[in-house]
């Protein structure tokens, strides 16, 4: 697994990236809980669990736990984060005393997971009454603006939305599914930060996807990227 960098300035970027484009996002993930205090947020979204990241640094009163299989963030977490390295075997027994939590946050999933009915059931598991899983993923077309040799595996590791429902009813989870075309202007240097920062999954585990490859893919972006980010959103609950 190749992941070239994420330190602060690849967060603040994301957290730039997030505030300036999802806002509508992140209110919808909040009225699905019915409150933004107080709460307690499970991440499974390896290191650039941005969402709730931001969640935690705004409201001090959550309490946010990032089970991820990567290592931790070099720069320093809230007070209320707790950061957990996992192994996510076929079984998840690294989950299995982690705690209950009022949502839980998967983002970017991929083909990553081997099997998404046996982690959704895991999940599931770790929810208080009434609490949701929020899943966001992205279509296998069109892809994000990202340096040509991530593509085939890009299209390789994007689940489609059959497959995940799928998963959800095989887990026993009732799910609904949103789609959301967002338009998108961002400045280069704030997209080359994102595709360093190893938060999609195809840039991360693509081996010839280096810090040079990025840094020349951008340097060839004249001016402003402007593109239609799609992303899908799945809310499952028990």
């Amino acid at each position: 697994m190749v992941r070239v960098k994420f330190s602060k300035e690849q967060y603040d970027a994301m957290k730039l990236f997030e505030e300036q484009h999802h806002p509508d996002i992140w209110k919808w993930i909040v009225d699905k809980v019915g409150r933004s205090d107080g709460l307690s947020i499970l991440d499974v979204s390896e290191e650039a669990c941005v969402f709730a990241l931001a969640l935690a640094e705004n409201h001090p009163t959550n309490k946010l736990t990032i089970a991820a299989r990567g290592d931790k963030p070099s720069f320093d977490l809230p007070t209320n984060v707790t950061f957990k390295k996992s192994t996510f075997n076929n079984t998840y027994d690294s989950l299995s005393q982690i705690g209950k939590f009022d949502l839980i946050i998967v983002n970017e999933i991929s083909h990553e997971i081997k099997d998404m009915a046996v982690f959704f059931n895991a999940l599931k598991a770790l929810l208080n009454p009434n609490a949701p899983i929020v899943i966001f993923s992205r279509p296998k077309n069109p892809p994000l603006p990202v340096p040509e040799v991530c593509l085939l595996l890009w299209r390789k590791l994007a689940p489609t939305r059959e497959e995940i429902l799928a998963a959800a009813n095989a887990a026993e989870l009732n799910s609904t599914c949103f789609s959301a075309a967002v338009p998108v202007s961002v400045d280069r240097a704030v997209w080359e930060n994102l595709l360093y920062s190893g938060c999609f999954p195809a840039v991360k585990n693509t081996p010839k996807c280096d810090e040079r490859c990025i840094r020349d893919y951008c340097s060839s972006i004249k001016g402003k990227l402007s593109f239609e980010e799609k992303i899908s959103i799945f809310l499952l609950k028990n």
